[in-house]
């Protein structure tokens, strides 16, 4: 399968842009378009006290949340490759301030619900945004640490939104809090429309004109799609309910059980960057998949005999959730920026994150109800774990199918001479 390797249009900028300071664009992008999720949970308790909200309540506003960005990452993307990446991405900030001062003054459930939605909605287009903005300013070889970097900011936004936040909200009050985020979108804002270029559009001859460029996305993507399904269930189940096995099975506290979903973040932030090098050199994306899968593999089946053996090893599948689970997302960005096509990278990024996405949304569901009906842990943590299993073993078809198809082409040219 070959790479959709193309170089960076003209820019309406004859200096060459700071690769430096658009990492940074991208990584501030990528932190406060992951913020607004987690703020439901870390503020619940402000919204139960003050907004008169249940607990069920709560959850519907963040499941409303993440069916939006389901539902909107593909047109997002495709929106991305028509306006371009620098647009689509002060676009995204500007619903992130929308979004945030309208929650700041929420009123009770359907208010937030209404709010939390629109805060949200950056999330299912940043990808997009950011990767545009690569395959229009980056060259081939650079790539890589620079997705990896940009990914790592997700890691940025949920440190500082379960950090700094909660410390803003206790100290001015959470409405106050919310609020105050929005100035580091408009910096964000201010130093995108310094640094990155705007984009020229194609000229008609560099338009795309074979059938797998104008019309559906290349196969390839649609592995990565699925892949991402598998990976959103295990990022899901884990986020969602590793702090509380890890109070009910091995006697951790609160503040502890959290530390280790911050370890998880630690190791990923790195990792992120790491991952994003290995994609863009690795021989086909199925490789680097194939170890992460199998990372993710041993780093949760140490979290399940963890009570059984020596907390020790919550720790080290903490370490490794970061690795693998964690960072794969860095993988999948350098997937669709590789292998969609020209003028494609937004709808491919937007494809690969609605499969993350349903795998966020169902991995928790699936996993709490195997514990209630149950009683006990084993059986959700088996599902996750076989779950990995075959994301590995489908990217083990893929590259297989791959190589025969190689095989093919080459034998027939050899025929033909």
């Amino acid at each position: 399968m070959g790479r959709h390797e193309i170089k960076p249009p003209a820019t309406s900028s004859t200096k060459r842009p700071s690769l430096a300071w658009i990492s940074v664009v991208l990584a501030g992008v990528m932190a406060l378009s992951m913020m607004p999720g987690p703020i439901i949970g870390i503020f619940a308790r402000y919204f139960i006290d003050e907004l008169g909200l249940s607990r069920t309540e709560i959850g519907a506003v963040a499941t409303f949340q993440a069916l939006l960005i389901m539902a909107v990452s593909i047109p997002f993307g495709r929106l991305a490759d028509r306006i371009g990446g620098r647009n689509h991405l002060i676009l995204m900030l500007a619903f992130f301030i929308a979004g945030m001062v309208s929650m700041s003054v929420s009123w009770d459930f359907w208010s937030l619900l209404l709010f939390a939605a629109i805060a949200g909605l950056p999330a299912a287009g940043a990808n997009s945004a950011t990767n545009t903005i690569i395959v229009d300013n980056v060259r081939s070889g650079s790539r890589g640490w620079i997705t990896g970097f940009k990914q790592s900011g997700v890691q940025v936004g949920l440190l500082f939104a379960g950090l700094a936040l909660p410390f803003i909200a206790e100290l001015l009050g959470w409405r106050q809090a919310l609020a105050l985020t929005t100035l580091l979108a408009g910096a964000v804002i201010a130093l995108a429309l310094g640094v990155v270029p705007r984009p020229v559009p194609l000229h008609p001859e560099a338009a795309p004109t074979s059938p797998e460029q104008s019309g559906k996305l290349p196969p390839a993507v649609r592995w990565l799609s699925v892949y991402g399904v598998t990976m959103g269930v295990g990022v899901g189940a884990y986020s969602a309910f590793a702090p509380l096995f890890a109070q009910e099975t091995l006697g951790m506290s609160v503040t502890l059980s959290g530390v280790v979903i911050a370890v998880s973040g630690g190791s990923g932030t790195l990792s992120r960057v790491v991952w994003g090098r290995i994609a863009e050199q690795a021989a086909h994306p199925s490789v680097p998949l194939i170890v992460i899968g199998t990372i993710a593999f041993a780093a949760l089946t140490a979290i399940w005999v963890a009570p059984y053996t020596t907390p020790l090893l919550i720790w080290v599948g903490a370490i490794l959730i970061g690795v693998s689970l964690g960072s794969w997302m860095s993988v999948g960005m350098m997937g669709a920026i590789m292998l969609s096509g020209p003028r494609r990278t937004g709808e491919g990024t937007g494809l690969i994150m609605l499969g993350f996405g349903l795998g966020l949304t169902i991995g928790p569901v699936l996993f709490g109800w195997g514990v209630d009906t149950f009683g006990n842990y084993h059986l959700s943590w088996a599902g996750v774990i076989i779950n990995c299993v075959a994301a590995v073993g489908m990217m083990l078809v893929w590259r297989l199918k791959t190589r025969r198809e190689v095989g093919q082409v080459t034998s027939g040219k050899g025929s033909a001479t």
